[in-house]
């Protein structure tokens, strides 16, 4: 028997595979987090049947969807049968929890396998999130991590996650780590609004601790914007200057964007050349030719004094007064100073 749950009921649920049915498209722009695509349309054949329903015939439309998705069928048995080995429910959804999903319930109902559906769909899960979202407001304390690029603010937030710590990687949900090279960082598309705002619902739900650190950001992030609680609970958290020498900055900046990074130096001449208005003519040909020339540590060093660092200027300086400034040599030093900071927080 099929049945019909709501998503605000299973939230917590850590035995739930959710498998979201829809194409890749709609499953890339957003979905509920964790959840496996397994599309009973691929984009194109969406996009025919899409075509065929508004301006052809209906009953044509239904029948190509049947024939496209009955050659689908068997890869779903042999998925969710992989689920229900590992003593999980697998749990369907489309767009409104209507046709897609249904229809593949309901022939795997027939075969006598245990299947859910969210009823509503991603729609009702859309709507959890919009609904939702705002009640985490004053909810944490921001430990919030300033300083010039390269000063290792990301690398800190990753060792402090490792070693069991709460941390708010909002460029890691964006996909996005800010200005013209913000898109060469990850490898991923930069994430849109809904999709930002799902992964960050996600990391509320799932906070063990109200001590959260975070980086400073704008409240644009690539495509994203932070929600106005966010960014004003985060204006009015804790806040840390981090500094260190040039040459730590410099090899931070190396190790994120160009080593062990396949086509990032194409992706990196590109983002210089874009420079062009800010820097002039002369300047971007110069450090481009460094640049090809292998001269990464030069061109790092001038993107970072004579672009970056007037960036942050106004922004760092915006803080009067910082709860803690660290000057580190080593990043485990670092990240020491910043779990005892925490530390002496909770015992007030």
């Amino acid at each position: 028997m099929i049945k019909r749950i709501n998503y605000k009921d299973i939230k917590n649920d850590n035995n739930i595979v959710y498998i979201d049915v829809r194409s890749p498209k709609e499953y890339e722009e957003d979905t509920i987090p964790n959840s496996i695509n397994i599309p009973i349309l691929n984009n194109k054949e969406r996009e025919e049947i899409g075509y065929i329903y508004t301006q052809v015939n209906k009953d044509k439309a239904r029948r190509l969807g049947l024939k496209y998705a009955s050659k689908k069928l068997i890869n779903y048995y042999d998925e969710i049968n992989k689920i229900i080995d590992l003593n999980k429910k697998a749990v369907l959804f489309c767009y409104r929890g209507g046709m897609r999903s249904s229809s593949i319930a309901k022939v795997l109902d027939v075969l006598s396998m245990p299947i859910y559906v969210i009823d509503g769909g991603y729609k009702e899960y859309r709507n959890y999130v919009i609904n939702n979202l705002n009640s985490y407001d004053k909810k944490f304390k921001f430990i919030v991590l300033h300083g010039y690029t390269g000063v290792g603010k990301t690398e800190a937030l990753k060792t402090l996650e490792l070693k069991g710590h709460e941390v708010l990687d909002l460029e890691n949900i964006a996909q996005n780590s800010g200005s013209v090279f913000g898109n060469i960082f990850y490898k991923n598309k930069s994430s849109n609004q809904k999709k930002f705002e799902s992964l960050l619902l996600n990391k509320f739900l799932n906070f063990k601790d109200t001590f959260i650190f975070v980086e400073s950001e704008s409240k644009r992030i690539g495509n994203s914007i932070m929600p106005d609680f966010l960014y004003n609970n985060i204006q009015n958290g804790y806040h840390i200057l981090i500094q260190t020498n040039l040459n730590n900055r410099i090899k931070t900046i190396e190790n994120d964007y160009l080593n062990n990074k396949k086509n990032n130096k194409d992706l990196v001449v590109k983002a210089i050349r874009n420079l062009k208005k800010r820097l002039g003519k002369k300047t971007t040909l110069e450090l481009e030719k460094q640049f090809i020339n292998g001269n990464y540590k030069y061109v790092i060093k001038e993107l970072m004094l004579n672009y970056y660092d007037p960036l942050y200027n106004h922004s760092i300086n915006k803080i009067t007064e910082y709860d803690m400034v660290i000057n580190y040599d080593d990043i485990n030093e670092l990240t020491k100073e910043l779990i005892d900071f925490k530390s002496k927080l909770k015992e007030r």
